[in-house]
């Protein structure tokens, strides 16, 4: 107290002196500031501002016409108007107005021939309107596409249609992953992956404006290049599906932005990694984008212009934002086909050829004039100048138009070097001409020969004293212009690299690959006879790839190939702090532990453990020798400022790291167990970070969050209770994830298992059948040896929840059931219901327990997949979904019965060998150990996928979707999912498979209606909704009751189907009958904010997640700032990487507060020194011009 008061004394005579001072200050000036007599205060002198109106307006020089220069002939130009332009007022009498109207005008049939060997396509085009290519790439066996041609030559769709044409499809040769040898033995064997023939993009299109220079090719890739780099692909944005391509590229000086096939458009900056969907009304859709500096224009479908600006303008680090300022039309019918804009002015081309001009300015403020082009004149292509427009017409002439006219004057070239295209960089237009010479021009010269002759070329740009062009082959050349302009030799630019393999999988367990040349080797594990699917993920021009290669496992599996071993597992951190020990992990059921804690990374943070772009899940068992790779973002926590008065009081901005950018993937999903008549459906995932997320209906607690409030975006399931679980791990995580019908099963790090919702018939296992709110969080499954001790529970490592009941696989590798036990389906050979878990019976002796390694609970009954292998259910049986060739009675099967093989369903004695199954609601689904898939049971809306609607009591082959009428061919699958009437698989081409009821969309092939009675295939996203896909690549996939989810081979989660209370996860409840993306975005919240050992209060939130808070008074120092946050709304681990230095107040180095005074004190003294001396002075000088009376 004595400090503080003492210095509050100080800084109130700091202020008193410090006033005194100003006002001697004050004196002092006007003291020396005499006024002549008569006059009043001095100013001083202005120039008079000069109106925009009357300012004067210097038009450029400009070449009216432009004169070629040799070898060309110049030709004369016939003069054009230089009077002022009409008005939208009275456009229709002017004198140059083409004859044609844009809603009369004709149409013209463009017709696309694949050419190969299949029936063109045509679609009516009206005359000078833009062609639009069709929506998906034609696909040929062993070729890629290269684009469409028109003669031979690479066709520009921003090109306006004029005539009747055909544009005919560009094949190249292909080459693929190859794997040597496709089959072996199953004890394993070496393995050889060679990778594809390098193959050369087939440009169309090159453009650039003073920064970089991107170019589009003919299949829809755009690469991007400067003076000093190789061209480099730009990536697809993120979650666009396989087929999605880009239609236009433009460049500006800052960014680049283009338009997708999907009429959006997406920017970037040359140090983003990938294009960002530009902020639209989703319903717009475009057709042509043009850029300049930082404006961004563009025209939709409608033909009205978009003018966006960019508000990072300055900033070449940040993600491209930019803000709509304008939307407009054309007067009357016109429509606007392309545009382009100047410093000063904006040019649009409408469909009848015409061109109008508006001022920056005054775009969508005032109505645009119109260029006066001379009658009949039709402009099909405009480019921009620094100040003006260069112009080509439908004969190939070329005109300039000045910032300073509407009048244009043309560039008459000879009629056997007609222009073919226009591009601009700057002052300087590059015109390639229809024979392919490249020419040179700037406003005010003649133009020059920019190319030595060696080759034709398409089209031509400039940039850095460099002209780049396409040749007619789609080749990209490129040579620079001497200090006389005269042009060098052209070579090739190389634009595509060599693959590189970063990891091949198996089952989702990671290969390790040894580079050998040009070629990767690696082992084959010991696996059981039948196909099996190698997933390839690496990289070729930045861009990623997956690719899967079949094997064939030809031989039985020997009895040395089945001995115990052990797997190794190791994990790669990069350049963490840390780096987990390797991991031994025994064969053929051990699994790999996440280790703890999380790797440390300065800077970064952790995202989890993943095999390529796909999150691990730690619940699968290692089949061989495995490395797991860290994932990080970039992203730290700041202070600004770091330091402050010792007195308080002053503001700071805690900004935390960026978490909706955060790379965490979820590794697994899983949907809800419902009846159909019941619309409260939800969903469950595990994320690479470990924690468990959820959304969708929540009247139960199902959720996890601590609350009955329904999420349309996944949220954090809360940690079981650290008071209730003393021994719960500080860095505990979930493992594995099971949503039943309102109540979810979860398995831990610590290996109990976990439950939480709706508990009336005990199926959350832990002793009680409660409310119907009473677990809203997770509590711990019983151990069936201390039912009555909270502390304990079972150990598992599986679970599976149904509708009422619950299924687990512990830790002894006995099968165990709880809850509701009609028809016998918990299998413990009773129909009571149980709050604990009971043993599963043993088929063989009901006294003892089935052993197991995989379970799956359903409405009413139950499967497993016994520690021999074979398939085994038990249950309610009306339906024949056990598969034991009956249809016995309701309560006739409390124990476990083998399922069938399907080749002697007569047969008691043998069954179903499986390595994976799955229940439906009223049918089962298993992966045969032939890999195929198989179905029995409830066949009513064709379920079974069988290719009809009747019930089978014994194993059927799911039909192949290339051959649905041959019962001897099957669908092969490396996994299989029941829903409610709907089931899915993934197929062992790696894509996502669907069939049965789609009445919600559930099979996600954009229809809502039928039955499908074979498997369809998914289509990949919401983009993608024809019936040439592109296709889901899936590595697991889930069926809920009404609607479906799958982890595709990226790594991103996809939902579909039924959406009441947003199951799907996107945002929204409505639903959709193809995939869309679960948005996973981690909502940060600072809930508090400690400096030391103070709380403060009054967090005053900003942007990105940030707070601004006030500082408490603490001593000099420096101490840890610690914020409290949450994740998702649960809690985490306080942040104390923040420090923040309290400095002295009011203290003068080497002088003490007193110093101060002496300070101010001598201040004074000189300042009044200083006055007086002026004074004196001046009045000397009064005297001494005084005249004498």
């Amino acid at each position: 107290m004595r400090l503080v008061s003492r210095l509050r004394r100080i800084c109130a005579m700091m202020i008193v002196l410090l006033g005194l001072l100003a006002g001697l200050g004050v004196a002092s000036a006007q003291a020396d500031a005499p006024a002549p007599a008569g006059s009043g205060p001095r100013v001083a002198e202005q120039t008079p501002a000069i109106p925009p109106s009357s300012a004067t307006n210097t038009p450029l020089p400009s070449p009216s016409p432009l004169e070629t220069a040799s070898p060309l002939n110049p030709t004369p130009s016939a003069t054009t108007s230089s009077s002022p332009t009409g008005t939208p007022e009275n456009t229709d009498s002017a004198s140059d107005k083409p004859s044609d109207q844009t809603d009369d005008q004709a149409s013209h049939m463009v017709r696309f021939d694949p050419a190969d060997g299949s029936k063109p396509t045509q679609t009516a085009v009206k005359t000078g309107i833009l062609a639009s290519p069709p929506e998906r790439n034609p696909q040929r066996e062993g070729f890629r596409f290269d684009g469409w041609t028109l003669d031979g030559q690479p066709y520009d769709f921003q090109t306006p249609v004029l005539q009747d044409m055909t544009l005919k499809a560009q094949w190249s040769k292909t080459t693929d992953w190859t794997l040597s040898p496709d089959h072996g033995p199953a004890s394993g064997t070496r393995l050889t992956i060679s990778p594809p023939g390098l193959q050369k993009p087939y440009y169309v299109s090159i453009h650039t404006a003073g920064g970089p220079t991107v170019g589009l090719t003919g299949d829809g890739s755009i690469y991007t290049w400067t003076k000093d780099s190789p061209p480099k692909q730009v990536p697809f944005p993120a979650q666009t599906p396989s087929g999605f391509h880009y239609q236009q590229a433009r460049a500006g000086s800052r960014w680049q932005a283009a338009l997708g096939s999907d009429q959006r458009i997406y920017a970037w900056t040359s140090r983003q990694a990938t294009p960002t969907i530009l902020d639209t009304d989703r319903n717009t859709g475009f057709t042509s984008i043009s850029m300049n500096d930082d404006r961004l224009l563009a025209v939709d479908r409608q033909g009205h212009v978009h003018a966006y600006q960019s508000s990072q303008a300055n900033n070449q680090d940040q993600t491209p934002e930019f803000t709509q300022k304008a939307a407009t039309g054309l007067p009357g019918h016109s429509q606007a086909v392309t545009v382009a804009a100047s410093d000063k002015r904006i040019l649009i081309l409408d469909a009848d050829g015409q061109t109008w001009t508006w001022e920056t300015s005054k775009f969508g403020k005032a109505k645009p004039e119109r260029v006066m082009q001379g009658q009949g004149r039709r402009i099909i292509q405009a480019q921009a100048l620094n100040k003006g427009f260069i112009l080509l017409d439908a004969d190939g002439h070329a005109w300039y138009l000045a910032d300073s006219t509407t009048s244009s004057a043309t560039n008459s070239l000879q009629e056997s070097m007609k222009a073919r295209s226009i591009t601009t960089n700057g002052s300087q237009a590059i015109i390639t001409g229809t024979d392919g010479q490249v020419w040179a021009w700037k406003p005010g010269s003649k133009p020059v020969r920019a190319d030595d002759g060696s080759q034709a070329y398409t089209q031509a740009a400039e940039a850095d004293g460099r002209i780049t062009a396409t040749s007619r082959q789609g080749g990209l050349y490129q040579w620079s212009l001497d200090a006389q302009g005269k042009p060098g030799k052209p070579s090739r630019l190389v634009s595509s690299t060599a693959p590189t393999l970063e990891s091949a999988s198996l089952d989702g367990q990671t290969l390790t690959l040894t580079k050998t040349g040009d070629a990767w080797q690696t082992d084959m594990p010991a696996r059981k006879p039948g196909p099996a699917a190698i997933t390839l993920a690496g990289r070729q021009d930045g861009q990623p790839f997956t690719k899967s290669l079949m094997y064939t496992v030809d031989q039985t599996l020997t009895r040395d190939a089945t001995t115990d071993s052990t797997h190794t597992v190791t994990f790669d951190t990069g350049e963490a702090n840390t780096k987990p020990e390797d991991q031994s992990v025994s064969t053929p059921y051990g699994r790999a532990k996440r280790p703890s804690p999380d790797p440390v990374r300065d800077g970064y943070q952790f995202d989890g453990w993943f095999t390529g772009q796909v999150a691990y899940d730690f619940s699968k068992p290692v089949t061989q020798n495995l490395t797991l790779t860290a994932k990080w973002t970039p992203g730290r926590w700041t202070i600004n400022p770091d330091k402050g008065s010792q007195l308080g009081n002053e503001t700071t901005t805690i900004t935390p790291p960026d978490s909706t950018s955060r790379g965490i993937r979820f590794s697994q999903v899983s949907g809800s167990k419902n009846d159909s008549s019941i619309p409260y459906g939800f969903s469950l995932a595990v994320g690479s970070d470990g924690n468990a997320y959820a959304w969708g209906d929540n009247r139960f607690g199902q959720l996890g969050d601590g609350t009955t409030i329904s999420r349309h975006t996944p949220v954090m399931v809360r940690k079981p209770d650290r008071k209730t679980y003393t021994d719960l791990p500080a860095d505990f995580t979930y493992v594995q994830v099971s949503a039943g019908s309102y109540y979810s099963l979860a398995l831990g790090s610590d290996g109990y298992a976990y439950a939480w919702g709706w508990n009336p018939y005990g199926q959350l296992g832990n002793n009680t059948t409660s409310g119907n709110n009473a677990n809203p969080v997770p509590v711990r499954v019983r151990d069936p040896a201390s039912p009555e001790d909270a502390s304990k529970g079972l150990q598992a490592v599986q679970v599976s929840a149904g509708y009422s009941h619950s299924l687990a696989v512990g830790s002894d590798g006995y099968a165990y059931a709880w809850g509701y036990n009609e028809y016998g389906k918990l299998g413990n050979n009773n129909n009571h219901p149980a709050d604990v878990p009971v043993h599963v019976c043993d088929p063989a002796d009901a006294s003892k327990g089935l052993k197991a390694i995989q379970v799956s609970a359903e409405w009413r009954h139950s499967l497993a997949i016994g520690s021999d292998g074979y398939a085994y259910a038990w249950g309610y049986n009306k339906n024949g979904q056990l598969g034991n060739n009956s249809t016995s009675g309701e309560n006739a099967n409390p124990v476990p019965v083998r399922v069938r093989d399907p080749a002697s369903p007569e047969d008691a004695s043998k069954g179903l060998q499986a390595i994976q199954i799955s229940g439906g609601y009223s049918h089962s689904l298993a992966v045969g150990s032939d890999g195929y898939a198989y179905a029995w049971g409830f066949d009513y809306c064709s379920q079974l996928g069988n290719n009809s609607t009747t019930d089978s009591t014994v194993p059927v082959h799911v039909r192949d979707p290339a051959s649905p009428n041959d019962d001897d061919k099957g669908l092969r699958a490396t996994q299989v999912d029941g829903g409610y009437e709907h089931s899915l698989a993934v197929g062992s081409d790696g894509y996502a498979y669907a069939w049965g009821n789609n009445d919600k969309g559930q099979l996600g092939n954009n229809a809502t209606s039928s039955y499908y009675s074979y498997p369809v295939k998914v289509l990949a996203s919401e983009q993608s909704s024809s019936k040439a896909g592109p296709w889901l690549h899936a590595l697991r996939i889930i069926a809920g009751d009404q609607h479906s989810l799958a982890i595709d081979t990226d790594g991103n989660t996809k939902a579909w189907g039924r959406n009441d209370s947003g199951r799907l996860g996107d945002g929204t409840t409505s639903s959709s009958s193809v995939p869309v993306p679960v948005a996973f975005k981690l909502q940060l919240v600072i809930t508090d904010v400690w400096f030391d050992q103070t709380s403060v209060s009054g967090l005053t939130s900003g942007d990105g997640n940030s707070v601004t808070v006030t500082t408490p008074e603490h001593l000099p120092s420096t101490v840890t700032v610690s914020v409290d946050y949450t994740l998702c709304g649960a809690p985490q681990q306080p942040d104390t990487s923040l420090k923040y230095t309290y400095t002295p107040a009011g203290v003068l180095p080497q002088a003490g507060g007193e110093g101060i005074l002496l300070a101010l004190t001598t201040g004074m003294t000189g300042m009044g020194g200083v006055l007086a001396s002026r004074r004196h002075r001046r009045e000397q000088q009064q005297l001494s011009h005084a005249s004498p009376e």
